[in-house]
C-alpha cells in the first residue's frame, strides 16, 4: 500500500468511516499507540532545559495537526510589527529541507539562488512573501536564532512560525491558532486522531485566533468561546480573510501586479490540487471565490512532486479541455520549476494567495503590551 493510500486509509478508521472487522482491530491499535504518544510527550517534556533568547519571541502555532493558516497569519503578524516601526525575523524549523540539521539565514534577495527543497517550501514562501524579512531555518531554533542575530543585529524579536510545541525555547507570547470549522479535532491524540497534545494545551496560550470562520453562524462562534473559557479566559479573536489574488508561476514574489482572485474565478471551470495540511479549507476556498472546480486532487503535507507525474497531469488536464489550474503558494514554490512545461502545454499554473488581517483592538494592544 502506497503511502498515500495509507495516510487515506488511517483517516477514514479514524473517522469511522471504515467498518470492517480489520479496520476495528486497526483503531485498537491506534488507541494504543494514542497512550504511548501521551506518555513519550509527557516524558520529553519533563527533560525539557529552556534557553533564552536576549530578543522577543512571539510564537503562532495550533493543536491539531494539519493547517489552521499558520502561515498566511505569520505574514499577517509580521507586517504588523514593521508597522509599528520593529525589525522582526522569522524563526521556523523548515520541514523537510535539507537545511534542518545545518541551519539557513536568508533573506527574499537570495530566493534566486535557493530551492524550496533546500529552505523548506514554507520558509520559502514566507520569504517572498515578506521582502527583506531574515528568515532562520533550523531543527535547533535556538542555535539558528543566535546565527540569524550574528548575521543580522539588527533583529530586535522572533516570530516563530509551527512553535506551540516547540518548549525548548522561552517566548514572550504564545499565539494559538486554532481552525474554528474544527477546532479540537477528533479529540484524540497522534495516531488515533490529529491533536498534537491533550486539550490542556489550551493553558499555556496567551492569545488565541480564530481561523476559517466565514461560513460559522455567530451562535457556532460563541459556542466555541465558551467551551475555551472552561479552559482559560484570555483574548480571542477572528482571522478574516481579505484580497485573494492570483499569480502565474513565475511572476509569483516579483513586481508584478496580481489578478483579483474573485474577478477571475467568478463563473470559471478550473482544476485544483494541493499537497497542504487542510486541503478541503483550500476547495472551500475556490468555491467562495465563484470558482467551479471541475477536478481536484489533495495530496499529502509537503507533498514532493516528481517531473514524470507533473507532465502526467498536465497531459492529462489537457485532454480533459482544463485550462487553468489553481494551486496554493505553498505548492507554487515547488511547481516552479516545471513553469516551461506550464507554459509549453497552454496550461495556466495560478497561485492563489490569501491575505488575512485581524482587526481587533484587543489582540493587536495584546501583542504589542508584551513586547
Amino acid at each position: 500500500m502506497k503511502l498515500t493510500n495509507l495516510e487515506s486509509y488511517l483517516m477514514r478508521v479514524i473517522s469511522k468511516k471504515e467498518k470492517s472487522f480489520f479496520s476495528g482491530l486497526v483503531l485498537a491499535l491506534l488507541n494504543i499507540l494514542e497512550i504511548i504518544y501521551l506518555v513519550l510527550v509527557n516524558l520529553q517534556r519533563s527533560l525539557i532545559k529552556v534557553k533564552q533568547l536576549p530578543v522577543p519571541v512571539i510564537s503562532i502555532g495550533n493543536l491539531v495537526a494539519g493547517g489552521t493558516g499558520k502561515t498566511p497569519t505569520v505574514v499577517w503578524l509580521v507586517a504588523l510589527l514593521k508597522e509599528e516601526g520593529l525589525n522582526p525575523a522569522i524563526l521556523t524549523r523548515g520541514y523537510r529541507s535539507t537545511s534542518q540539521k545545518k541551519g539557513l539565514i536568508f533573506t527574499s534577495s537570495e530566493l534566486a539562488k535557493l530551492t524550496p527543497e533546500l529552505t523548506g517550501d514554507e520558509p520559502y514562501l514566507l520569504a517572498g512573501l515578506l521582502p527583506e524579512t531574515v528568515v532562520a531555518v533550523g531543527r535547533d531554533r535556538y542555535q539558528a536564532a543566535l546565527k540569524a542575530l550574528a548575521i543580522y543585529p539588527e533583529i530586535d524579536l522572533f516570530v516563530m512560525d509551527d512553535g506551540f510545541q516547540y518548549l525548548k525555547l522561552k517566548r514572550d507570547l504564545d499565539i494559538l491558532l486554532l481552525d474554528a470549522t474544527n477546532p479540537f479535532g477528533n479529540g484524540h491524540l497522534i495516531p488515533r486522531g490529529t491533536l498534537r497534545e491533550p486539550l490542556a494545551g489550551l493553558k499555556r496560550a496567551d492569545l488565541i485566533l480564530l481561523t476559517r470562520t466565514a461560513r460559522l453562524a455567530p451562535e457556532e462562534i460563541d459556542g466555541i468561546r465558551e467551551y475555551l473559557g472552561k479552559y482559560k479566559t484570555l483574548p480571542i479573536g477572528i482571522v478574516k480573510e481579505e484580497h485573494s489574488q492570483l499569480w502565474s508561476l513565475g511572476q509569483w514574489g516579483q513586481n508584478v501586479p496580481p489578478i483579483a482572485a474573485s474577478r477571475y474565478l467568478s463563473g470559471k471551470k478550473v482544476t485544483a490540487i494541493t499537497g497542504i495540511g487542510n486541503p478541503v479549507q483550500f476547495l472551500v476556498s475556490l468555491e467562495s471565490l465563484g470558482a467551479e472546480v471541475g477536478y481536484f486532487k489533495a495530496y499529502p503535507d509537503h507533498y514532493p512532486w516528481k517531473p514524470e507525474e507533473v507532465a502526467n497531469l498536465i497531459v492529462t488536464l489537457k485532454e480533459w479541455g482544463f485550462e487553468d489550474l489553481i494551486v496554493t503558494g505553498k505548492d507554487g514554490v515547488k511547481l516552479e520549476v516545471y513553469r516551461e512545461q506550464f507554459e509549453q502545454m497552454g496550461l495556466n499554473c495560478l497561485i492563489l494567495s490569501l491575505e488575512y488581517q485581524v482587526d481587533d483592538q484587543e489582540v493587536t494592544s495584546e501583542i504589542m503590551d508584551r513586547l
